[in-house]
This record gives structure tokens, C-alpha cells and sequence, in this order.
């Protein structure tokens, strides 16, 4: 597992462990990919709006604050690249 932000309802975020198990449809999560030098934005097929754009402001502003090296890569449920799941269990 892997600490990742999980976006809210009111615009915070919650730091949280995550796992395959928790990446639920109505959920957006940021995600750093320290090896691979990536941010990722989780997006589930169920999230709201407001959770969607929370997530992009939250994903630039990490990126901001680690290096301009890392890239944001937006990721749909059901359309993740096999490098994200192996970033969440340390692979």
C-alpha cells in the first residue's frame, strides 16, 4: 500500500492508505509515483464533478511542490496503465 489523497465532497482531502480494494467508483484519488515520476488522478466512473477538479488542483499542486520532472497523468477506472497498480503496491 501506498499513501495516497482522497478527494471530498467539500473540496479537503483525506490522506489515506490505498489498495486495489479501495479505488471505488464513486472516489478520485491522487497518487505519487515516486519511481516512476508521476502524479496520478484517479478517476472513478461514478465521481462527481467536484471531485474531479478537486483532484486536478490538488494533483498540480503536488507536482509543484516536488519537482517539474513529474508528470500529472489523469487515469479513468477500468483504464489503468499496469505501471499504476504496481506503483500502489510498491512493485
Amino acid at each position: 500500500m501506498v499513501d495516497a489523497l482522497e478527494m471530498q465532497e467539500d473540496g479537503t482531502t483525506l490522506s489515506v492508505d490505498i489498495n486495489r480494494e479501495n479505488l471505488l467508483s464513486d472516489r478520485v484519488f491522487c497518487v505519487v509515483d515516486d519511481t516512476n515520476k508521476n502524479v496520478y488522478i484517479w478517476l472513478g466512473k461514478e465521481a462527481n464533478v467536484r471531485k474531479r477538479f478537486v483532484g486536478a488542483q490538488v494533483a498540480g499542486r503536488i507536482r509543484g511542490e516536488l519537482s517539474t520532472g513529474f508528470r500529472v497523468r489523469s487515469l479513468d477506472q477500468g483504464e489503468e496503465p499496469a505501471d499504476f497498480f504496481n506503483s500502489l503496491t510498491g512493485d
